[in-house]
């Protein structure tokens, strides 16, 4: 029994549509004669509103994932730069989907008076105020490296920097080395501000330490800084890290942390940076389960 609205119409067709722009048509025609109804044609229109939606969404976050992973790009340098008598590698993976920009950052370049500045750092939270705070300190850090010598007085450039030009009160992490390359030893000179310490990788696989853990950098109140001098030998690596590779949590359960980390850098002794840091980033991924919570950036030398 069909009611007076219910005619019959030989076809249905209804445009998709978002944002203002037509995103195509769905037709359907009914290949054994038969005829549909107005109800036919409600249903369809909902599902074509549904469909819209989904597409619209699936084009905005496909715009916005490109967006994130241009700038996230645009945050890090190219590559190392070649230091003779140095060798060194990086590892960096973004949490989730790349969608939201994170605040890991690590950097390497030449320095004043002919050394090499290494540094790593973690920005309190994602999104995009935390790259502008990345960006704002990889500069900062940068010009500070060609005038001053001690890392910690970059390290207070770069907490002032942020305090003159940030009114979020975003706090930030850095451990920040500055080195000479000798013929057989790199002597460097380390202070971190609020961020896990460097460990080092001994050829006979023996782990230490290195540096004093110093105050965030960013808060309203001054940092506690220091430097330590640090001599590396051949065959040391050198690790510095964020705290994603060892903050690895399951079901609410730390799984991979700093005893962690030092346990594995045991069975490291004698190999290069490369295949060292390899062995964090695959540890890491296998504890998370391939799902990381948290940026994890790696830098060895």
């Amino acid at each position: 029994v069909r009611d007076e609205e219910d005619a019959l119409l030989p076809g249905l067709q209804a445009q998709l549509t978002g944002r203002g722009k037509e995103l195509g048509m769905v037709e359907l025609i009914d290949d054994h004669d038969r005829e549909f109804t107005t109800r036919d044609e409600a249903i369809l229109t909902q599902l074509a509103q549904l469909a819209s939606v989904a597409i619209s969404n699936a084009q905005l976050y496909e715009r916005e994932r490109t967006i994130a992973q241009t700038l996230q790009r645009s945050l890090r340098p190219g590559g190392l730069p070649a230091v003779p008598g140095l060798s060194a590698a990086v590892r960096f993976r973004p949490a989730g989907e790349n969608i939201e920009l994170g605040g890991d950052f690590y950097d390497l370049y030449r320095a004043r008076d002919g050394g090499v500045a290494a540094l790593i750092g973690d920005v309190q939270g994602k999104g995009p105020d935390a790259a502008a705070v990345t960006a704002l300190a990889r500069h900062t850090l940068r010009a500070a490296a060609a005038y001053e010598h001690s890392p910690s007085a970059v390290l207070s450039l770069l907490h002032r920097a942020l305090r003159d030009q940030r009114t979020d009160d975003r706090f930030i992490t850095v451990a920040y080395a500055h080195m000479q390359v000798a013929v057989e030893h790199v002597r460097l000179e380390l202070a971190c501000g609020g961020h896990p310490l460097p460990l080092i990788v001994h050829p006979d696989g023996s782990v230490d330490a290195v540096g004093r853990l110093g105050t965030l950098l960013g808060t309203d109140i001054d940092p506690l800084l220091a430097d330590v001098t640090v001599e590396l030998e051949i065959g040391d690596v050198l690790v510095l890290y964020t705290d994603g590779v060892t903050e690895v949590r399951r079901h609410r359960t730390e799984v991979f942390g700093t005893a962690e980390l030092t346990a594995l850098l045991g069975t490291c002794g004698g190999l290069s940076p490369d295949a060292v840091a390899e062995r964090i980033e695959a540890a890491v991924i296998a504890a998370s389960e391939g799902r990381l919570r948290d940026d994890v950036a790696i830098l060895a030398f």
